[in-house]
């Protein structure tokens, strides 16, 4: 990423999508906070911070003893999210591009970040900042995906199946990996990191639950785009929609989200 832009953009409508998503993932991102040991008074530096809900959720675990550093691409994203953390004087959100823009200077008792690396189309620049300025004992947590292509609605919608390959391809086309955590554990430990624990998290969700609508909430908003690039087509998002649509009516049939990793390691 070199602009201020996002692929699946920033507008309002996006920004809902992401809080419906925050809302569903948090108890999930919660659970791994604490399996890496995250305490009161901690300095937490947040990759990708979006709007800051995030953010401000490991404020509040921190307290005013600590602190969240939050670096984010968007100019928008971080100025909503310095106007939501007002009040939380151990939030910082800065606008930051972590491809070209130095590594921050500080120590760092913990490193979150979820659904970044996949966008990122080169690795390194990041990987070796943290390497370089994380102290020893340093944990560092990962949400990313490890295998897409488990994205569906069961069984045989084909339409939305036809969704999540283009989706897939426009991850691809925009120089991301949407499987990126297929290698990251191995490009951590060859800059000395110790992987202390590779945990898969899978989503299923039936009858217009939290991660029904989730799902069917990204199909709706970035199905246009789609369109746009060429990659989708009018005719498919129509039948997606009927899908989607008898999908709410029958108790038989599932959603399944692409398989998250958790990856976390220390330095």
């Amino acid at each position: 990423m070199a602009t201020d832009t996002y692929l699946l953009g920033t507008d309002p409508i996006e920004l809902e999508r992401l809080r419906l998503q925050h809302e569903l993932w948090l108890p999930e991102a919660r659970r791994a906070w604490h399996r890496a040991g995250l305490k009161p008074g901690e300095r937490v530096l947040d990759l990708g911070a979006g709007p800051g809900f995030v953010a401000m959720e490991l404020a509040r675990e921190v307290g005013p003893e600590g602190r969240v550093l939050g670096l984010e691409l968007s100019s928008a994203y971080a100025e909503a999210a310095r106007r939501a953390g007002l009040g939380l004087s151990q939030l910082e959100v800065r606008q930051h591009d972590l491809v070209s823009d130095a590594f921050p200077e500080e120590s760092f008792d913990l490193v979150w970040c979820r659904w970044l690396l996949m966008f990122l189309g080169e690795l390194d620049p990041l990987l070796d900042g943290l390497a370089a300025q994380l102290r020893p004992g340093a944990r560092l947590v990962v949400h990313e995906y490890i295998h897409w292509s488990s994205f569906a609605l069961h069984p045989g919608a084909e339409a939305v199946a036809s969704f999540g390959r283009a989706a897939h391809a426009s991850f691809l086309a925009a120089g991301g990996d949407p499987d990126v955590n297929r290698r990251l554990p191995s490009l951590l430990s060859q800059r000395g990191f110790r992987i202390d624990e590779l945990r898969p998290l899978t989503v299923v969700g039936r009858l217009g639950d939290g991660v029904a609508r989730w799902l069917e909430c990204f199909v709706t908003i970035y199905g246009p785009e789609l369109i746009r690039r060429g990659l989708w087509s009018h005719q498919e998002a129509e039948r997606a929609r009927a899908e989607m649509a008898a999908a709410r009516q029958d108790p038989g049939t599932f959603w399944v989200g692409p398989t998250v990793m958790e990856t976390r390691a220390t330095r």
